[in-house]
C-alpha cells in the first residue's frame, strides 16, 4: 500500500492516479512536500475512475477470488481422503491461521519491494503451493503443511493486492469505485463454486486443483501489466522527513481515525462468518431442500446495488451510509432465525444482501479514505487481518452459542454483534 522506503517520500506514478496528501489535509504538510519530491493532486486533473490500471486490478483480484471460492469444495477432497468433521475444521483453520501470522510482515514487505512485485510473486507462489495438492493422496502431516503453506501465502497475495486500490480510486469518488471493485469478490462467491463442483464431478480433483492453478497464473499475468510502483528516489530532488513513516503496525491499529472502522470491520467479519458455517445445516434440519437459493439473493442484491448505485455512497457520504447498512445486515442475520417459515430464508437473503451491498464499500472506502499515504502498507495488512481473525474465530464462537441454546438464538447473537 505504500511505495517509499529509507524516510523519503516517492514521486508517485501517473498511471496509478495516485494522490500524494490525505485527502482531508491542507495544501502544505510535512506529508506532502513540495512539487519537486511528491506529485500533488492537482498535476492529476480529471484522472479517470475506470482506468486501464482499475481494470487491470479489478482482473487480478477476480481471478484471485475465483480461486478462493473454488477452495469452498476443498472440504470434499478431504472427506475422500477419510477426514471427520473435526480434522476438516482443523485443516481449514490451519489455512486462516497461518495467514493471520503472516500479516505483521506483509506491510514492511510492500514497503520494501512494492505491491506489484509482492504480489506478482505470491500469485505465482500460489500456484505453485495448490500444485501441491496434486501429489496428496491420503491424511497426514504433507497436507496440513500445504494447507499452511497456501494459506500463509495466498493471505499475502491479497493483501499486496487490495493494496493498489488503494491509491487507484480518485477521492470524491471512492465510493463508487469500491462498491464496483467489490464485484470481483461478490461475483466470483456465486459462480465458483458451481463451476468447482462441475470439474470434480466431471473430471475429478486434479482437473479441480489445476483450475486453482491456472486462476492464480492469470491474476499473475494481469498483476504484471500494472505499472512498477517500487520506491525509486532522485539524487536531484531534497525530501522533508516525514515522522509518520516510522510508525509501525500499532500506530495505525490505534490511529483515532481508524480504530472505530478496525471494531466494525472485525465485527462484521465475525458476524457473517455464520452464514457460510451455519445457514445450510440450519436449512436441512428445518426441511428446506434447496438451500442455494439464498446464497444466489444474498449474492445478486449485493452486486445489483453496487453494479447500478455505486456513486449514491459519495453523495450521500460514506459515513452517512454506514448506520443504515449495519441495521439492515443486523436484521438481515437475525431473520435466519425464522428460517423454516414460508419464504423466509429468502426474505432474509434479501435484507442481508441490500445491507452488505452497501456496507462492504463504504468501509472499504472509509478506510481507503482516513489512512495517510505512509501508511498505506500497514493499513491495509491490519484491515485483511480483521477479516481474517473474524472468519477464523466467528465459526467456533458462534458455533459454542449454537451448541448451547440453538441455531436460532446464534443468529440473533450474530445479528445484534452488528447491530
Amino acid at each position: 500500500m505504500r511505495h517509499e522506503a529509507g524516510g523519503g517520500v516517492v514521486n508517485a506514478p501517473r498511471e496509478y492516479g495516485i494522490q500524494a496528501q490525505h485527502m482531508n489535509q491542507p495544501a502544505a504538510t510535512d506529508d506532502a512536500p513540495s512539487s519537486s519530491s511528491v506529485a500533488q493532486p492537482d498535476q492529476f486533473p480529471g484522472q479517470p475512475l475506470y482506468s486501464r490500471n482499475f481494470w487491470l486490478v479489478f482482473s487480478a483480484h477476480f481471478a484471485l477470488n475465483c480461486s478462493s471460492n473454488l477452495f469452498v469444495l476443498f472440504p470434499l477432497f478431504v472427506v475422500k481422503l477419510g477426514a471427520t468433521a473435526t480434522t476438516i475444521g482443523v485443516l481449514m483453520g490451519t489455512g486462516s491461521l497461518a495467514a493471520l501470522l503472516m500479516r505483521p510482515g506483509v506491510g514492511a514487505g510492500i514497503d520494501r519491494f512494492g505491491r506489484r512485485r509482492v504480489a506478482m510473486c505470491f500469485l505465482v507462489l500460489d500456484a505453485i503451493a495448490s500444485s501441491f495438492y496434486l501429489g496428496i493422496g491420503s491424511l497426514g502431516w504433507p497436507i496440513y503443511a500445504v494447507r499452511a503453506l497456501q494459506g500463509a501465502i495466498d493471505g499475502t497475495a491479497r493483501v499486496a493486492l487490495f493494496a493498489m486500490v488503494y491509491q487507484i480510486l480518485p477521492a470524491g469518488r471512492r465510493g463508487e469505485g469500491m462498491a464496483t471493485f467489490s464485484l470481483c469478490g461478490m461475483i466470483p462467491g456465486a459462480l465458483a463454486p458451481m463451476i468447482g463442483e462441475e470439474l470434480i464431478k466431471r473430471l475429478g480433483f486434479h482437473a479441480f486443483f489445476a483450475g486453482n492453478v491456472l486462476l492464480c497464473l492469470i491474476a499473475a499475468l494481469a498483476t504484471s501489466r500494472l505499472p512498477d510502483d517500487r520506491t525509486h528516489a532522485s539524487a536531484h530532488h531534497v525530501v522533508t522527513p516525514n515522522p509518520e513513516q516510522g510508525a509501525g503496525l500499532g500506530a495505525v491499529l490505534f490511529d483515532r481515525e481508524l480504530m472505530p472502522l478496525w471494531i466494525v470491520t472485525l465485527l462484521f467479519a465475525f458476524a457473517i462468518s455464520c452464514r457460510l458455517s451455519f445457514v445450510t445445516p440450519y436449512a436441512y434440519k428445518m426441511g428446506i431442500a434447496r438451500v442455494g437459493w439464498y446464497f444466489l439473493i444474498y449474492s445478486s442484491a449485493a452486486v445489483m446495488l453496487r453494479a447500478f448505485s455505486g456513486g449514491l455512497m459519495d453523495r450521500v457520504g460514506l459515513e452517512r451510509m454506514m448506520l443504515p447498512s449495519l441495521i439492515i445486515l443486523s436484521f438481515g442475520l437475525a431473520l435466519l432465525a425464522e428460517t423454516g417459515r414460508p419464504g423466509m430464508l429468502l426474505v432474509a437473503a434479501l435484507v442481508g444482501g441490500i445491507g452488505h451491498g452497501y456496507l462492504y464499500p463504504a468501509l472499504s472506502a472509509l478506510v481507503i479514505a482516513r489512512t495517510k499515504l505512509p501508511a498505506i502498507g500497514r493499513s491495509s495488512t491490519i484491515y485483511s487481518s480483521l477479516y481474517d481473525l473474524g472468519a477464523m474465530a466467528g465459526p467456533y464462537t458462534l458455533g459454542v452459542v449454537a451448541g448451547m441454546f440453538g441455531y436460532a438464538p446464534m443468529f440473533v447473537v450474530a445479528g445484534a454483534l452488528v447491530m
